[in-house]
């Protein structure tokens, strides 16, 4: 097929003009330095854009009133049950009210 538009193309009297060369033809190929140099570059002042603002935090579920209640619940247990909880740091204690809310409410493996 392309052979049959070559040979179509090459008549004088086409009108698309035949090319004598197998690559296409871009307007860059003849410039010179001179002619370059004088396109503006791209953006030379350009600064890099400033980092994307922090995310605002999700705003934390409000507890209901059950739920409330059954936390003071939890740590009133937890405050009796476990042996030395006043001496705890507040991180042991939060990963014993983590595992306390969990068996709870039923998410214990």
């Amino acid at each position: 097929m392309s052979e049959l538009i070559r040979r179509v193309n090459s008549h004088p009297s086409s009108p698309f003009p035949s090319s004598h060369s197998p690559y296409t033809h871009s307007p860059l190929l003849k410039s010179s330095k001179s002619a370059l140099s004088r396109i503006a570059p791209l953006h030379p002042n350009r600064r890099t854009p400033p980092p994307a603002p922090p995310r605002p935090p999700k705003p934390k579920e409000r507890k209901t009133k059950k739920m409330v209640e059954m936390e003071e619940r939890w740590e009133m247990e937890l405050e009796e049950g476990v042996p030395g909880w006043f001496c705890m740091s507040e991180e042991e204690r939060e990963g014993l009210r983590r595992a306390k809310k969990d068996k709870e409410l039923g998410w214990e493996d």
